[in-house]
């Protein structure tokens, strides 16, 4: 325990200053809240009892009303029962009547139903079967289980002599049947005359419940003996309850996987039925819950805000400190931009005057260093200059120019041709004039290229140019459309044996110009084309790549445009040029 207590202390001494105030802060917090637990524990254990005692009075006072309701819907059984003009109709169908009788008969019976069925509005259906087992009925769509159980009801009703019988199916969730033996009181003749009976909604009579208990109310459960036939709420493990009180009232406690439930139970002698409330533990005590929620809601809320409030008190005391030793980390590295981002503090103390002499220590140090790095790239840039001043672009075209008469002179056509077509496409590359020029500019560079690329490759270069007229003054960066040209030739045909066919055609589509490059050389599989397109190979030799021209239609036109490439091992390769369609005045 002492090495513990050393240990501990020893870590606090080596703490930085703000976690020490944290940690200082934390535990006063902490020793509050055990206060706070202790004193609700207590102040909460006389509420609870009351709680208990309360719950068993909401059982009874569901039962009451449930009970009554069932009494109301007794006494129209009961109206139903003594009834004249039923008990007339009824004893007719006795005889053997004509098809018009019997449907006055049905028609009065009918009529009288009616007029009961609005009596209470618990009553689903009133049902009336006379001796010949003919139906008669009024009301909303009746339960099948009454039919699936007419023979036991008509039983049950026999049984009980003309007095009500009050019918509970195991199978019905939702619904009640009062039965009833109709006799003649004709002469107290006491002539059976048929059955009577009455599907009730049960379910109606519970959701009407009061429910001003604190929300102690729980579900109502209704069991005859053992037998529940009535839940007022889907439950999940009710099997796992136990539904057998010994006792007229009374109360336990269950737990079903670790869910604790308070159960009461209170049998009437009304109908030999037992009502349960079962309450889960949460519902009942969902305002002590809440109220301990809420405490400790706040408590955190006090605790985070100390805690806040002494990082930040601690923050004026150690940033400025931090900052200062993070930024002579990064000096002590040879890292001088770090005065872009450091800022000195404008308080006026021993720290504040510490930080203002570092920063223009590192300012001046900077400023040296860039007067160094801008004297070296001027020394760069002149040697730059003075090595290309050497070259004389116009001695080249005299010297092309001289080729070319020497070799018409000589009658050597082909030479001649060559010779044209490569000055040509000197001087359009060399040309700092414009960097953006026509289709037509940049299919006649495409044209001078072949005709050398020709001479070379005689028969196997199949060579096609499709340009529509509406899109030679459209504008595109220049030198974009004769790489790709080239590309084709150096991968497609130079690999090849037989002839190649390179194509290159241009049109409009929509509001985009499109210039497609196409070959039927050996083409790309998916990895080596997943490669080109993300730049991952380079051209041979010192071409410019795709990814270079992709780039520099993304730079004059926008990221939505650039290339699109598609290859297929043996059926060749297409690259796709997309971009707005402008002429020269639309661009400018």
């Amino acid at each position: 325990m002492k090495h513990l207590i050393s240990y501990l202390s020893t870590r606090y001494r080596n703490l930085k200053i703000k976690y020490k105030l944290i940690v200082f802060i934390s535990i006063i917090m902490v020793v509050c809240l055990a206060f706070i637990v202790v004193g609700f524990k207590y102040a909460f254990s006389s509420y609870d009892e009351q709680i208990y005692r309360k719950s068993s009075q909401v059982l009874i006072m569901s039962s009451n009303r449930i009970e009554d309701e069932l009494k109301n819907i007794e006494e129209v059984t009961y109206k139903i029962l003594t009834d004249n003009v039923i008990q007339n109709a009824l004893i007719k169908t006795k005889d053997e009547v004509s098809k018009y009788e019997q449907y006055q008969i049905e028609r009065e019976i009918w009529e009288k139903l009616t007029s009961y069925v609005g009596a209470e509005k618990y009553i689903q259906s009133i049902h009336l079967f006379d001796v010949n087992g003919t139906e008669y009925r009024a009301g909303g769509t009746p339960s099948s289980l009454l039919y699936k159980h007419n023979e036991e009801m008509i039983t049950k009703a026999k049984a009980g002599d003309g007095s009500n019988v009050w019918v509970s199916l195991k199978d019905s969730k939702d619904s009640i049947f009062s039965t009833r033996q109709l006799k003649s009181s004709r002469n107290l003749s006491l002539e059976e005359l048929g059955t009577l009976v009455i599907e009730i909604k049960l379910d109606e009579i519970v959701k009407e419940l009061p429910r001003e208990w604190e929300g102690q109310e729980g579900i109502i459960i209704i069991s005859k003996g053992e037998d529940i036939f009535f839940t007022e709420k889907p439950f999940t493990h009710l099997d796992k309850l136990n539904f057998s009180g010994n006792t007229n009232q009374g109360y336990q406690f269950q737990k079903v996987y670790g869910r604790s439930f308070f159960v009461t139970h209170s049998k009437s002698p009304y109908a030999n039925w037992t009502y349960w409330n079962v309450i889960p533990f949460g519902t009942m005590f969902a305002k002590v819950t809440a109220i301990k929620f809420v405490v400790i809601f706040l408590f955190l809320s006090l605790f985070l805000s100390a805690i806040y409030l002494v990082i930040q008190f601690s923050k004026r005391i150690t940033n400025p400190i931090e900052n200062l030793v993070s930024a002579m980390k990064y000096v002590q590295n040879g890292d001088f931009k770090v005065a872009d981002t450091f800022k000195p503090s404008q308080v006026h103390d021993e720290v504040g005057i510490l930080h203002r002499n570092f920063f223009v220590m590192i300012e001046r140090i900077n400023e040296l260093i860039k007067e160094n790095y801008e004297k070296q790239l001027l020394v760069k840039d002149t040697e730059f200059k003075a090595l290309q001043s050497q070259i004389n672009p116009h001695f080249l075209y005299n010297t092309l120019e001289s080729i070319n008469w020497l070799a018409k002179i000589n009658k050597q056509q082909q030479i001649s041709k060559m010779v044209e077509s490569l000055g040509y496409l000197l001087r359009n590359a060399i040309s700092l004039k414009d960097d953006v020029i026509t289709v037509q500019e940049e299919i006649e560079m495409v044209e001078h290229y072949v005709t050398i690329q020709r001479f070379r490759f005689e028969e196997r270069l199949d060579f096609h140019l499709s340009i529509h007229e509406d899109v030679k003054e459209c504008v595109l960066p220049k030198l974009i459309v004769q790489p790709l040209v080239e590309n084709a030739i150096h991968y497609a045909l130079e690999m090849m044996i037989e002839p190649c066919m390179i194509s290159v055609s241009a049109y409009k589509n929509g509001d985009l110009l499109h210039l497609l490059v196409e070959d039927n050389g050996i083409g790309m599989d998916e990895q080596q084309l997943e490669s080109v397109r993300k730049g991952e190979i380079n051209t041979r030799g010192n071409g410019i790549g795709l990814r270079n021209i992709d780039s520099r239609i993304k730079f004059v036109f926008g990221n939505q445009y650039g290339l699109q490439i598609d290859s297929k091992i043996n059926k060749g390769t297409k690259v796709l040029i997309v971009i707005p369609y402008q002429t020269r005045w639309d661009y400018a």
